[in-house]
Parts: structure tokens; sequence; C-alpha cells
């Protein structure tokens, strides 16, 4: 069956501004202006801290990992067409990699500069720049523009069986034995329901990207290529049950490292 209906020449930088896609430009558009716009409100708003020198450390690290896990260890995991075409299983490692570094930042914009940071490294090391920017642009708005606009409203509680921060009545100097124990009676069937939903709004956003993001708009947008809709939304539907899946599984792991890494909240 043919899936691609159509493609365009090259116009600039290998881009070529084909807006004949199964998303409307404008839809991306709107999307975009939304993530920006509910960005700049939370940080004008004061409610989170500027972003630390450990939290670019994890940052920075995550991007590094992210960059050898789908260049090194993913093209090594056997894949079988019938089933990676609607459920890409390998893209477990990246999504897992991702609500680690969003669990141990805990900040709106976190999966903005880690996105950015990854695409400039695939750039340099693998792809080159043409299609830039892009490229950037499909990263960010595919990959982490949900769960940025969800870490506004959950913060550092992101991985975390809590409803609330930090007891006020704990002192600064507490040790983390005292603050994990003082925390613990914190965690109630609601946080851990968050914490389950944190997990899928962080999961399934990344397990359609490229069915719904790329194939709908930016391959279009920039290779030039049309996709049929009918291959856009089954695979997308598809991908979110594989999301689903991901994201439940990579749960425990994140919250553990968080746990030890971070320890209370």
């Amino acid at each position: 069956m043919q899936w691609i209906i159509y493609a365009s020449g090259a116009v600039w930088n290998g881009v070529h501004f084909n807006l004949n896609s199964v998303i409307p430009w404008y839809v991306i558009v709107i999307y975009g202006l939304i993530y920006v716009g509910v960005l700049a409100w939370i940080w004008r708003s004061g409610k989170f801290s500027a972003f630390k020198t450990i939290d670019f450390v994890y940052i920075a690290l995550i991007s590094a990992l992210i960059i050898v896990y789908n260049f090194f260890i993913s093209p090594i995991i056997p894949k079988v067409g019938a089933v990676t075409t609607w459920f890409y299983y390998p893209m477990i490692g990246e999504i897992f990699l991702l609500l680690t570094v969003a669990a141990l930042v805990g900040k709106p914009g976190t999966m903005a500069i880690t996105m950015f940071i990854y695409t400039l490294l695939s750039d340099i090391f693998h792809y080159g720049f043409g299609g830039e920017p892009f490229y950037f642009i499909y990263e960010i708005l595919a990959y982490g523009a949900i769960l940025d606009m969800w870490l506004a409203y959950r913060g550092e509680l992101f991985m975390s069986p809590y409803t609330k921060s930090r007891l006020g009545s704990m002192s600064a100097g507490a040790t983390l034995e005292e603050r994990v124990k003082a925390q613990a009676s914190n965690a109630t069937t609601v946080g851990y329901a968050l914490m389950v939903l944190d997990a899928l709004i962080g999961a399934i956003p990344m397990a359609v990207a490229y069915s719904l993001f790329y194939r709908g708009f930016f391959a279009t947008f920039v290779s030039g290529f049309v996709y049929k809709a009918s291959l856009v939304y089954t695979t997308t539907l598809a991908s979110i049950g594989g999301g689903i899946v991901m994201g439940l599984i990579s749960l425990p792991f994140v919250a553990y490292i968080k746990r030890v890494v971070k320890g209370a909240i």
C-alpha cells in the first residue's frame, strides 16, 4: 500500500514549505502559541524558582544519554516491522529518560531545554543542520510541550505520590531520613493516582509524536512528504496504547531514581 502520496522539491535549507499536510499549519501555530503563553505566564507568576546549576547538570546528562540511546542502543534492538509500525517499542528508552529529567528538575521549561540540547547535539554529530530551525520546533512541540505544561501544575511533585510539598515544620537541617519519614505521611491515594497520571501525560505525547506531529505536519512541511491521513490517524491511535504501556513500565523506575537522587520532596 502506498502511504506517501506526494513529494515536493526542496526550497531552502532542505525545507520544502509544503502546507499540504494532514494537520493544518494553523493548528500547529495555535498549539505553539498556547505552549509559549503558558510558559511565559507561569514564569511571570513567580511560582517556580529559577533553574539551578544542578538542574542544568541533570538536563545535560539526560540529553547526552538520549543521544547514546537513540543512535547506539536503539538501532541494535530487534524490530519486527509488523509490530513497530503500530507500536514502536524501542521508544521506551527515550520515554524513560525524558520522564526522569522531568522528575528530577520539576520545572516548566525543562522539556524545552532538554529537547533543544538533544536536537542541537543530534545535528552536530549526526544529522547536520538541514531543515532547521523547524526540527528544533518539532522536537520541542511534539515531545516536550504537553509535559512542560503539566509540570506547571505538578512541579517538584511530578512522579511523587504526594499532593503537597515538604512540610513547613521540617527544619532546614533535617536529615534525609527525617525528611523521608515526615513526608511519607503525605502520600495519599490521590497522590498515587496523580503519579500514574504523570507517567501517562508524559509518555503518551512522546509515543504519538512521530506518527502525529512528524507524519501529520513536519514531514510534509520540511521534507515535502505527504502521508495519507489514514496512516497518520491509525498509527497515532495505536501509539496511544503503546504510550500507556511504556509510561506504566517506566513509572516505578523513574519514581525510584527520583527518590534515591532527590529524597523526599
